[in-house]
Protein backbone atom coordinates (compact mmCIF):
# COMPACT_ATOMS: atom_id res chain seq x y z
CA UNK A 1 0.00 0.00 0.00
CA UNK A 2 0.98 3.51 -0.53
CA UNK A 3 0.36 6.70 0.55
CA UNK A 4 1.66 10.09 -0.76
CA UNK A 5 1.21 13.66 0.58
CA UNK A 6 2.06 16.83 1.24
CA UNK A 7 4.42 17.78 4.42
CA UNK A 8 6.32 21.08 5.46
CA UNK A 9 9.85 20.70 4.09
CA UNK A 10 12.67 20.68 6.70
CA UNK A 11 15.14 22.09 4.05
CA UNK A 12 12.77 25.21 3.47
CA UNK A 13 10.14 24.97 5.80
CA UNK A 14 7.86 25.07 2.56
CA UNK A 15 4.57 23.06 2.59
CA UNK A 16 5.27 21.73 -0.67
CA UNK A 17 7.59 18.37 0.18
CA UNK A 18 6.24 15.75 -1.39
CA UNK A 19 6.29 12.53 0.74
CA UNK A 20 5.66 8.92 -0.47
CA UNK A 21 5.93 5.64 1.45
CA UNK A 22 5.83 2.13 0.15
CA UNK A 23 6.64 -1.16 1.15
CA UNK A 24 10.17 -3.01 0.23
CA UNK A 25 10.89 -7.03 1.17
CA UNK A 26 12.93 -5.35 3.70
CA UNK A 27 10.23 -3.05 5.24
CA UNK A 28 8.48 0.65 4.86
CA UNK A 29 10.37 3.26 3.13
CA UNK A 30 9.68 6.75 2.97
CA UNK A 31 10.82 9.34 0.39
CA UNK A 32 11.08 13.00 0.30
CA UNK A 33 11.05 15.43 -2.81
CA UNK A 34 10.93 18.94 -1.31
CA UNK A 35 9.10 20.43 -4.84
CA UNK A 36 10.62 24.11 -3.21
CA UNK A 37 14.35 23.30 -2.27
CA UNK A 38 14.36 20.06 -4.95
CA UNK A 39 16.12 18.36 -2.09
CA UNK A 40 15.54 14.63 -1.31
CA UNK A 41 16.06 11.76 1.13
CA UNK A 42 14.47 8.84 2.04
CA UNK A 43 14.45 6.44 5.71
CA UNK A 44 17.46 4.30 4.78
CA UNK A 45 19.70 7.28 4.43
CA UNK A 46 20.44 7.77 8.27
CA UNK A 47 23.84 8.88 9.17
CA UNK A 48 25.76 5.74 9.45
CA UNK A 49 23.86 3.55 6.95
CA UNK A 50 25.41 1.45 3.71
CA UNK A 51 22.72 3.09 1.82
CA UNK A 52 24.25 6.44 2.20
CA UNK A 53 28.18 5.09 2.21
CA UNK A 54 27.16 3.72 -1.51
CA UNK A 55 25.67 7.19 -2.45
CA UNK A 56 28.35 9.29 -1.41
CA UNK A 57 30.73 7.14 -3.75
CA UNK A 58 28.30 7.63 -6.74
CA UNK A 59 27.74 11.53 -6.09
CA UNK A 60 29.04 14.39 -8.18
CA UNK A 61 31.20 16.84 -5.40
CA UNK A 62 29.07 19.82 -5.69
CA UNK A 63 26.00 17.39 -4.70
CA UNK A 64 27.95 15.99 -1.90
CA UNK A 65 28.68 19.62 -0.74
CA UNK A 66 25.46 20.77 -0.58
CA UNK A 67 24.33 18.27 1.97
CA UNK A 68 22.36 18.57 4.85
CA UNK A 69 21.58 16.35 7.94
CA UNK A 70 18.21 17.23 8.73
CA UNK A 71 15.14 15.66 11.04
CA UNK A 72 12.67 14.35 8.35
CA UNK A 73 9.22 15.30 8.77
CA UNK A 74 7.39 13.61 11.41
CA UNK A 75 10.46 13.67 13.57
CA UNK A 76 12.80 10.44 14.03
CA UNK A 77 16.75 10.40 13.12
CA UNK A 78 18.45 12.62 11.09
CA UNK A 79 18.80 11.73 7.29
CA UNK A 80 21.27 13.07 4.48
CA UNK A 81 19.55 15.32 2.37
CA UNK A 82 20.87 15.87 -1.40
CA UNK A 83 19.71 17.84 -4.52
CA UNK A 84 18.21 16.12 -6.39
CA UNK A 85 19.58 15.83 -10.20
CA UNK A 86 16.85 14.56 -13.07
CA UNK A 87 17.63 13.35 -16.07
CA UNK A 88 14.91 12.71 -18.89
CA UNK A 89 16.08 11.67 -22.22
CA UNK A 90 13.42 12.47 -24.47
CA UNK A 91 13.19 15.91 -22.49
CA UNK A 92 16.00 16.78 -20.55
CA UNK A 93 17.92 17.14 -17.63
CA UNK A 94 17.83 19.25 -13.98
CA UNK A 95 20.29 19.74 -11.95
CA UNK A 96 22.27 21.60 -9.45
CA UNK A 97 24.97 23.78 -10.76
CA UNK A 98 27.67 26.14 -8.85
CA UNK A 99 27.69 29.88 -9.28
CA UNK A 100 30.71 30.55 -10.11
CA UNK A 101 33.21 32.46 -7.69
CA UNK A 102 30.38 32.70 -4.64
CA UNK A 103 29.78 30.63 -1.33
CA UNK A 104 27.47 30.98 1.24
CA UNK A 105 28.24 31.70 4.52
CA UNK A 106 28.86 28.19 5.94
CA UNK A 107 30.92 27.96 3.14
CA UNK A 108 29.38 25.76 0.89
CA UNK A 109 29.54 27.05 -2.77
CA UNK A 110 26.53 28.93 -3.85
CA UNK A 111 24.58 27.37 -6.43
CA UNK A 112 21.09 27.08 -8.61
CA UNK A 113 19.06 24.87 -10.66
CA UNK A 114 20.25 24.53 -14.44
CA UNK A 115 17.84 22.96 -17.01
CA UNK A 116 18.70 21.44 -20.28
CA UNK A 117 16.28 20.85 -22.75
CA UNK A 118 17.03 17.71 -25.23
CA UNK A 119 17.26 18.16 -28.67
CA UNK A 120 16.67 15.61 -31.91
CA UNK A 121 19.93 14.72 -33.48
CA UNK A 122 19.77 14.39 -37.38
CA UNK A 123 19.17 10.72 -38.01
CA UNK A 124 22.34 11.12 -40.40
CA UNK A 125 24.69 11.77 -37.00
CA UNK A 126 23.36 10.07 -34.96
CA UNK A 127 26.07 7.56 -35.14
CA UNK A 128 28.08 10.67 -33.90
CA UNK A 129 26.24 9.44 -30.75
CA UNK A 130 26.65 5.91 -29.53
CA UNK A 131 24.56 4.58 -26.52
CA UNK A 132 27.57 3.13 -24.35
CA UNK A 133 25.10 1.29 -22.35
CA UNK A 134 23.70 -0.31 -25.84
CA UNK A 135 26.32 -1.73 -27.82
CA UNK A 136 25.09 -0.86 -32.02
CA UNK A 137 22.71 1.78 -30.61
CA UNK A 138 22.92 5.53 -31.03
CA UNK A 139 21.31 8.50 -28.72
CA UNK A 140 18.38 9.88 -30.72
CA UNK A 141 18.48 13.80 -28.39
CA UNK A 142 21.31 15.36 -26.87
CA UNK A 143 21.62 17.88 -24.21
CA UNK A 144 21.13 21.67 -26.01
CA UNK A 145 23.72 23.37 -23.24
CA UNK A 146 23.83 26.33 -25.58
CA UNK A 147 19.91 27.24 -24.70
CA UNK A 148 20.00 26.33 -21.28
CA UNK A 149 18.29 28.06 -18.32
CA UNK A 150 18.73 29.05 -15.00
CA UNK A 151 16.15 29.31 -11.59
CA UNK A 152 16.97 30.24 -7.80
CA UNK A 153 18.03 27.69 -5.69
CA UNK A 154 14.37 27.30 -4.14
CA UNK A 155 12.15 27.57 -7.75
CA UNK A 156 12.94 23.72 -8.19
CA UNK A 157 9.70 23.41 -9.06
CA UNK A 158 9.96 25.85 -12.01
CA UNK A 159 12.54 24.35 -13.32
CA UNK A 160 10.67 20.82 -13.44
CA UNK A 161 7.99 22.99 -15.26
CA UNK A 162 10.56 24.09 -17.60
CA UNK A 163 11.94 21.11 -18.73
CA UNK A 164 8.60 19.56 -18.81
CA UNK A 165 8.07 17.44 -15.88
CA UNK A 166 4.16 18.70 -15.37
CA UNK A 167 3.13 18.43 -18.59
CA UNK A 168 -0.10 16.49 -19.05
CA UNK A 169 -0.35 13.10 -21.52
CA UNK A 170 -2.75 13.49 -24.66
CA UNK A 171 -4.63 10.51 -25.41
CA UNK A 172 -6.43 10.45 -29.24
CA UNK A 173 -10.18 9.05 -28.98
CA UNK A 174 -11.14 7.57 -32.34
CA UNK A 175 -13.87 10.21 -33.57
CA UNK A 176 -16.40 7.42 -34.47
CA UNK A 177 -16.53 5.82 -31.35
CA UNK A 178 -18.55 6.97 -28.38
CA UNK A 179 -18.30 3.74 -25.95
CA UNK A 180 -15.93 4.31 -23.12
CA UNK A 181 -13.16 1.65 -23.37
CA UNK A 182 -13.90 0.43 -27.14
CA UNK A 183 -13.69 1.15 -30.35
CA UNK A 184 -13.45 -2.26 -32.01
CA UNK A 185 -16.65 -3.75 -34.09
CA UNK A 186 -19.42 -3.90 -30.83
CA UNK A 187 -22.10 -1.29 -31.04
CA UNK A 188 -22.14 1.95 -28.95
CA UNK A 189 -25.89 2.31 -29.06
CA UNK A 190 -27.96 3.21 -25.63
CA UNK A 191 -29.05 -0.14 -24.05
CA UNK A 192 -33.14 -0.24 -24.35
CA UNK A 193 -33.44 -1.01 -20.61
Amino acid sequence: MTQDKLVNSPVCNSDACYESEFTTQDGIVKTWLCMTSGYTSNTTMTLDSEGLKQTLELTADLIKDLRLDLVPPGGGEKLAWFPTAITMPEKGMVFPEPIKDTSTLDGKPDWQWTVVKAIPIPEEEQKKYPDPTNPGKFYKNRMDMKNLKRFDKLCFMDAAEELGMFTKQTVRVPEKSTAIGSDGPFPSEPSEK
